[in-house]
């Protein structure tokens, strides 16, 4: 007997597991949608490093450390998207459809200052540590705590990144779906706003689509 299927997720996994010329279909209509603001995103990422020293390789730089070396090309490349349901995040909500950037020094351009506009505050706990030959003092802090020994080294940094392209919030495109205070961005979320929520409908529609398709073929009325 026909079981019908409640909520685009559950709806997705009955797909694949009864149908899955149709899950194909479906990936493929759903790339197809995606791909255009992929491409536009990757063109707002800059053609050099937004910070000078960011791009050059040095022993103490934080960004080598962390394998957060500038590369324009990586940058582009990782932005990219999937179309396949995403893991929870820790509000339990679940994405049908993503878009993303796979490079950390893509994500840090996409969106340092977004929390911190100044710049994360200077950590006040100063670690004393003897070297073979003197004594030195090394910063630690949380996260949310910056290790510099300049003050102004998080203000300056997003400054820097901000000649380049600023923080546009995606948040009041037209269509439906869940608002969130981390659509933010310079690269990815600003070519979501410019799309102006087109996508965002034609995703779901498109998988509303699939949903009287896979009735269809299951004899759901």
């Amino acid at each position: 007997m026909p079981v019908e299927v409640r909520g685009a997720l559950e709806l997705r996994k009955a797909i694949k597991k009864f149908s899955p010329d149709l899950a194909k279909e479906t990936r493929k209509e759903l790339a197809n949608l995606l791909a255009p603001i992929v491409k536009n995103a990757r063109g707002f990422i800059p053609a050099e490093a937004p910070l000078s020293g960011w791009g050059e390789s040095t022993e103490n730089a934080l960004w080598t450390k962390k394998n957060r070396l500038w590369d324009t090309k990586a940058a582009k490349a990782g932005i990219g998207y999937k179309t396949t349901p995403s893991k929870p995040n820790r509000q339990g909500f679940k994405a049908l459809a993503r878009i993303f950037n796979a490079s950390a020094a893509g994500a840090i351009y996409e969106t340092a200052g977004r929390v911190n506009p100044q710049g994360r505050r200077q950590s006040t706990e100063i670690t004393k540590k003897k070297s073979y030959y003197e004594y030195t003092y090394i910063r630690r802090g949380t996260k949310k705590e910056s290790a510099s020994i300049n003050p102004n080294a998080g203000k300056q940094f997003i400054d820097a990144i901000n000649e380049d392209g600023l923080i546009v919030d995606a948040n009041n495109q037209t269509g439906a779906g869940r608002r969130s205070n981390k659509m933010k961005g310079r690269a990815i979320f600003r070519a979501w706003k410019e799309d102006g929520g087109k996508t965002n409908a034609a995703v779901l529609k498109a998988i509303e689509g699939s949903k009287i398709k896979f009735y269809n073929a299951m004899g759901v009325k």
